[in-house]
């Protein structure tokens, strides 16, 4: 199953291809997040500690176009060959 991801920053170790291969004929949001952090040269914290969600203060997560918030099982969604999960860093505010 391939998974196609799609981001606004580099994610170092993966610059040459747009998506992740999974043997399993679906898995769930989380499973996902956890292998990219595996796949990626740097250990990011996708997911809040202990928690069920995103880490929100840093990151925009979409399935297919829409907030995975949407989604009633949330990080427990199961995503399907030919999927996009889209990523974005959010910028930090303040400054003058």
């Amino acid at each position: 199953m391939k998974i196609k991801i799609k981001s606004n920053f580099v994610l170092e170790g993966l610059e040459q291809t747009d998506s992740l291969e999974f043997p399993e004929s679906a898995i769930s949001l989380r499973d996902f997040f956890e292998e990219l952090s595996r796949a990626i040269a740097y250990r990011f914290e996708f997911i809040e500690k202990d928690s069920l969600q995103i880490n929100q203060e840093d990151w925009a997560v979409e399935v297919n176009g829409l907030p995975y918030q949407v989604f009633d099982q949330g990080l427990g969604h199961t995503l399907k060959d030919g999927d996009r999960v889209d990523i974005r860093i959010l910028p930090m505010g303040g400054g003058k």
